[in-house]
């Protein structure tokens, strides 16, 4: 079982890009599994996904990197022994630090992982402020990150997407890095690319 982290801030596209790689997994052949966390009280994350009949697991009242990471690891457990999926995906809280979903991870006695991937989504038309205001977390996440994915280029302007990259660049500067539109979809290459 392969497990595949997904973050980002708030509004940066997470939801889009899972949705994309759980549908890229399924047509491969592969049983994907999708773990949200909401912090409020209604998951329109979970409705959405539930509605495109993708298997969630949702957790409430906190953050799945923090305050809940035993849930996270009992979920995890569960899937494992009801669903045996070849992939898991994570959605973390956009405002919660997933280091601390991976200092959990040693706790999970299912099957053994086969590999944890972590992306990092980045919103170039945000960035630049949430560097500012938000400095250590935003700087954790790109920099414990096996892949960045600048998106939004369909919005933002060439100069805020290079703007987005050289920030990327300079902490992470080992990490792949992918530029993409999500709203028009991810192509079979970089699916592939981007999926464990």
């Amino acid at each position: 079982m392969h497990l595949l982290l997904v973050t980002g801030f708030l509004g940066s596209g997470k939801t889009t890009l899972i949705l994309s790689l759980a549908r890229a997994a399924h047509e491969s052949g592969r049983r994907a599994a999708i773990i949200v966390n909401e912090i409020g009280e209604i998951g329109i994350d979970n409705q959405l996904m539930r509605q495109l009949n993708l298997d969630v697991w949702e957790l409430f009242n906190g953050c799945i990197c923090c305050t809940l990471t035993a849930d996270l690891v009992t979920t995890l457990q569960k899937l494992d022994a009801d669903y045996a999926p070849d992939l898991v995906i994570v959605e973390p809280s956009g405002a919660a630090d997933p280091r601390n979903l991976l200092n959990a991870l040693p706790y999970y006695r299912g099957r053994p992982l086969d590999g944890i991937r972590w992306i990092t989504v980045l919103d170039p038309l945000r960035l630049p402020m949430l560097l500012e205001v938000l400095e250590p977390l935003i700087t954790a996440g790109i920099r414990q990150a096996d892949v960045l994915l600048v998106s939004k280029t369909d919005l933002a302007s060439s100069e805020e997407v290079a703007a987005a990259e050289a920030a990327a660049r300079e902490i992470n500067p080992a990490a792949p890095l992918f530029t993409v539109a999500l709203a028009s979809g991810l192509d079979a290459a970089l699916a592939a690319e981007l999926l464990p």
